[in-house]
């Protein structure tokens, strides 16, 4: 007899907006599609702990499965043209 899995709801917050998420991963582009911003001009960073916060590239995985809320945050892409 098979068990069917309960889904885990994931909390996590975008700019500072919350959202419940059902996988145990998150990727950068996926936060800019839950933020509603450009893919092609914004990243998006995991906020950490300390000085310096994660940029999270478009196709890195993020571990939701830490019970804490993890928080997100977008921002303009910025260009060092020399």
């Amino acid at each position: 007899m098979s068990e069917e899995k309960k889904k885990e709801t994931y909390k996590i917050i975008v700019d500072r907006r919350p959202h419940d998420w059902h996988e145990p991963f998150i990727t950068g582009s996926e936060i800019k599609r839950l933020a509603g911003v450009d893919q092609a001009t914004f990243d998006a960073w995991q906020d950490v702990p300390g000085p310096e916060d994660v940029l999270v590239a478009d196709e890195r995985k993020v571990d939701l499965r830490e019970k804490a809320t993890e928080k997100f945050f977008t921002g303009k892409k910025t260009t060092t043209e020399g």
